[in-house]
């Protein structure tokens, strides 16, 4: 199978005038979601663990709304080269692809997930129920962007499903980085606020920069 993901032509037309408005608010409600575990590490006990291990199970809701992204998506297919058993894909490949993705990014979120779970498990001090706020933020951030930005914004009219597939790897390979070195170096100081607060920081950049990265490319890819 081949791809290739960043195949894009020129827009079209951009829609309403308040689609800024709408950006703004998604990338504000990613701001506000990915504060809040540091939140739980000042205000409410948390450690540098539980950081790391909520970020890590981001991957479920960035698959989750990625497959409904390409359940939705309605652009042209034939600008993004993907072939499927040496096939070029086709509308009546869409329920293969996503299947495809699913069993190949839940892999892929496994194995990071194990490794996260084994290097931070023992140290998570956090509770499994107050913690899952953390995620339930995020999702909520996710499903504004969702809403706002790629139906409200007609965003999945201009994107196929075959380019969707790879859309997540970077992020999400960044991302791991990212959280794990700097959870690592917060749990080699004792977790000290600074460390957290820089590994919040660049976890957040990083997601606010592939977000309107990813505006970018859906408003001109066809």
């Amino acid at each position: 199978m081949t791809s290739d993901p960043e195949s894009a032509a020129p827009a079209g037309p951009q829609g309403p005038s308040s689609w800024p408005g709408r950006l703004r608010s998604s990338a504000l409600a990613l701001i506000v979601a990915n504060l809040v575990p540091l939140y739980g590490v000042l205000a409410l006990g948390w450690n540098a663990a539980a950081i790391v291990v909520f970020y890590w199970a981001e991957n479920l809701v960035v698959g989750f709304f990625n497959v409904l992204r390409m359940r939705r998506a309605r652009g042209p297919l034939e600008a993004s080269g993907m072939t499927l058993n040496g096939r070029p894909v086709t509308e009546a490949s869409r329920s293969a692809l996503i299947s495809f993705f699913a069993l190949h990014y839940g892999m892929f979120t496994l194995g990071h997930g194990v490794f996260v779970l084994s290097f931070f498990g023992r140290q998570f001090g956090g509770s499994w129920r107050d913690g899952s706020a953390a995620v339930l933020a995020l999702a909520v951030s996710h499903g504004i962007s969702y809403r706002r930005n790629f139906i409200g914004r007609g965003e999945f009219e201009r994107v196929s499903f075959a380019t969707l597939f790879w859309r997540p790897y970077k992020r999400v390979l960044v991302m791991h980085l990212t959280i794990i070195l700097g959870g690592a170096w917060a749990q080699s100081k004792g977790s000290p606020a600074p460390a957290l607060a820089l590994m919040v920081g660049l976890k957040t950049l990083v997601d606010l920069v592939g977000h309107l990265a990813e505006r970018r490319a859906f408003r001109r890819t066809v």
